[in-house]
């Protein structure tokens, strides 16, 4: 599948797109940072050096990822999300270490949270807009709030909530089965599988 790339967008060379990559309006991808197949970069969007994006992946308008953020596959990143890689912003400072965030696959984040760096966004996750994370979320789990905290777990396709005490084979439904794509579903019975793993040992 062929690359689209508006006009009007800026990809640097030595930036890495997969095939049936779409970058639109106004966006700007730097040298080094690699997009996975069929990712979707959105209008006004950024894209810093050395940022890996994973298959599959939507970044909507607005949004600026930042060196040291990694997303994985089929992740949602909703309209003017914020991430940051600093955790000692300062003008002046003589040297600075930049800070990871990892969205993990099938993870969704709405529109304008905030995410500090340093964090991990688990599997299939789901962010509610403005929400201010500032410590990990667990896999299938819901959270909102200023500071985001844990309400719910989710399913895998987010329509469905369920208490924190949910099974973890609850978390894939008849509602998952009907909304979601073969990948995107397979992809969510492997992480619950890898989850039950863990458990067990």
């Amino acid at each position: 599948m062929a690359k689209q790339i508006h006009p009007s967008a800026f990809v640097e060379e030595g930036a890495t797109l997969s095939d049936g990559v779409s970058v639109w309006h106004l966006a700007h991808v730097r040298k080094g940072a690699t997009l996975g197949p069929s990712v979707s970069v959105g209008k006004d969007v950024y894209i810093d050096a050395g940022v890996n994006i994973g298959e599959g992946t939507r970044i909507q308008n607005s949004v600026n990822i930042y060196q040291g953020v990694e997303i994985g596959r089929f992740c949602f990143v909703g309209p003017a999300v914020v991430f940051t890689n600093d955790q000692h912003p300062r003008v002046g400072r003589k040297s600075w270490q930049v800070t990871k965030t990892l969205l993990e696959d099938g993870c969704s984040l709405g529109a304008g949270c905030i995410i500090r760096c340093g964090v991990t966004i688990g599997s299939f996750s789901l962010i509610g807009a403005g929400a201010v994370v500032t410590k990990d979320i667990p896999p299938f789990c819901l959270v909102t709030g200023l500071p985001a905290e844990l309400t719910h777990r989710v399913c895998a396709c987010g329509d469905t909530t369920l208490p924190l005490i949910a099974w973890l084979d609850e978390l894939v439904r008849p509602c998952c089965q009907q909304n979601l794509l073969k990948p995107v579903l397979d992809l969510a019975m492997k992480k619950i599988e890898d989850m039950k793993k863990k458990i067990t040992k």
